[in-house]
């Protein structure tokens, strides 16, 4: 069902303009502005983006998205090296990695599965990380609705703009 109320209202392209808000912050800094319009920052000169996450979720579903963008290479490759260790570590399950297309840009997607001790529930996390543009999606959910993550994540990749 949609919203009852309209998102909150922001600035139509957040993020770093090429100059600071005027009489804001120390010259020459650059202004950033959230998502949700709620507060705005001023930087010292010099500083700069080095990565950006958007999360997003879909109550029906029980989904979970993440999408991380990083300004560097080094950054991206470490996070994409590091995966598979950090996601044994925490007690998942991975899946062989496959190789796929998004949009005409080679990709890696990994797949794991943690599960409860308890309840033997499972969380199930599909990862795509796309190096040409250092972006890292994740689709993650209930394990029994695996079906529905991976259609979530094929519409999502389908949505995909470079």
């Amino acid at each position: 069902s949609p919203p009852s109320a309209p998102y909150p209202q922001g600035p139509p392209a957040p993020g770093l303009p090429a100059s600071p808000a005027p009489g804001a912050g120390q010259p020459g800094g650059q202004t950033f502005t959230d998502a949700f319009g709620r507060f705005r920052v001023n930087f010292p000169q010099g500083t700069m983006p080095v990565g950006a996450t958007y999360n997003f979720m879909n109550p029906a579903t029980m989904t979970q998205i993440a999408i991380q963008l990083m300004g560097h290479d080094q950054m991206f490759q470490m996070n994409l090296q590091n995966f598979p260790a950090m996601m044994r570590q925490m007690g998942a399950t991975l899946e062989p990695e496959q190789s796929m297309d998004v949009r005409g840009k080679q990709a890696r997607l990994l797949t794991a599965t943690k599960r409860d001790q308890g309840s033997g529930a499972g969380m199930r996390s599909l990862n795509v990380f796309v190096p040409e543009v250092n972006l890292w999606i994740q689709v993650m959910g209930p394990d029994q609705n695996a079906a529905q993550l991976q259609q979530i994540l094929q519409t999502i990749l389908g949505g995909l703009q470079f």
